[in-house]
């Protein structure tokens, strides 16, 4: 290895994220003798924490396609343009898995590699399933809601991640489930009926789930569920199949697609995660190969994959090996991602989204509030802080 300072990147928390990145800049830094140290960060910060922060420190940083529009403002993060050549952008596009590579497309650009593909769906305790008299899985909310009620004093109940980022994300899954794609089509421009229908629904599902939703993300239910008999089922929650792979956990989970709607569609919101290159690294070339190699495809249905990694590439997604370590998770849950709905990626929603998660979580679980105000105080919110007078394209370009 060369004395040179270690190329540094900065991933999250997560064995997902960690574990395919330290596989492949292993075995990458023994081919080209650099060293590569990766960081990681709380899915809360991963969330939350400003572009600004990482860039400034790391060469490679993974990011959450909502900073886009900031990215593609800042002049911290290279264009993917400028690193990769046609031929491997074009394979990007042509096997992006839903919307992932398009979450990444801003003003006709390129910002981030979409190397993990994820979204919204539901997930099952199957053996706890097999064992109780439940029948056929939630289909629908209404379903979803009966089931709730059925087992809420059951050993075994349903539970949903509702803490404030991911009440907000509920909300906009099930606000989609009911309207179709064009729920919420720009700031001011919201379903209003159906934004009212989706809070009323998720704070009604509210009083029937198991008390951690209120304060849980997906991992925190994922690992409970896996731990222990505590939860038999999941409606909505972003999908990691982690906990699908056998041995990862105590217990293994079932992933499949988000309830169905009255407007055809199954609601959920894009997730993942894309890897961009700082334009403050001092090590461009080697960052840029390194990141090449990573969002590769045949890293992407192999090593990554192997390592625990939940790829953005189609290639992996369609691999019977890839399916056959994971419980069949990607094929299972196909449908879903390719419906999925890109939160607003203008400068302005890392702002936003708390301030919304907050007053949605409040609205769920507290007690005789009226739904079409907090519509009226989420519409402010976004006038506030989503108008976007000098960025394009505007969030809804693409869904």
């Amino acid at each position: 290895m060369s004395e040179q300072p270690a190329l540094r990147g900065m991933a999250w928390d997560h064995p997902r994220a960690r574990h395919p990145l330290e596989a492949i800049a292993a075995q990458w830094s023994m081919e080209r003798g650099v060293r590569v140290q990766w960081d990681a960060r709380p899915l809360k910060y991963f969330e939350d924490q400003p572009l600004e922060e990482l860039a400034t420190a790391y060469d490679l940083v993974l990011i959450d396609y909502p900073f886009v529009g900031t990215a593609a403002r800042s002049g911290l993060i290279s264009p993917v343009d400028s690193f990769v050549d046609a031929a491997y952008l074009a394979d990007q596009a042509a096997h992006s898995v839903g919307p992932s590579y398009a979450s990444y497309t801003w003003a006709g650009r390129q910002w981030a590699l979409a190397i993990d593909a994820a979204c919204q769906v539901s997930a099952v305790r199957e053996d706890l399933w097999s064992a109780g008299e439940h029948g056929s899985r939630p289909d629908s909310w209404p379903d979803v809601a009966q089931l709730a009620r059925r087992t809420r004093r059951a050993a075994s109940r349903v539970a949903i991640a509702l803490n404030p980022n991911h009440a907000y994300c509920a909300f906009l899954a099930v606000g989609v489930c009911l309207a179709g794609m064009h729920f919420w089509p720009t700031g001011s421009q919201l379903d209003r009926p159906a934004a009212e229908e989706s809070l009323v629904l998720l704070r009604r599902l509210a009083t029937q789930v198991h008390p951690v939703s209120r304060d849980a993300d997906p991992i925190t239910i994922s690992d409970l569920m896996t731990r222990s008999d505590e939860i038999l089922y999941v409606p909505l929650m972003f999908g990691y199949s982690s906990y699908a792979r056998q041995g990862f956990r105590a217990h293994v989970l079932r992933f499949d697609d988000a309830p169905r709607g009255p407007s055809g569609i199954r609601g959920s919101v894009l997730g993942g995660v894309g890897l961009a290159l700082s334009t403050r690294s001092r090590q461009c070339a080697d960052a840029a190969d390194l990141a090449r190699r990573i969002a590769s495809p045949d890293a992407q249905s192999g090593i990554y994959a192997q390592s625990g990694g939940q790829p953005g590439h189609a290639a992996a997604w369609d691999s019977s090996s890839v399916n056959a370590q994971t419980g069949n998770f990607f094929r299972a849950t196909r449908a879903t991602i390719e419906q999925a709905f890109m939160r607003p990626r203008v400068p302005g929603h890392r702002e936003f989204q708390p301030l919304a998660g907050q007053r949605i979580h409040r609205f769920i679980w507290g007690e005789q509030e009226d739904s079409a105000m907090c519509v009226a105080d989420f519409l402010r919110l976004a006038d506030s802080l989503l108008a976007d007078r000098n960025a394009a394209p505007s969030f809804e370009e693409s869904q």
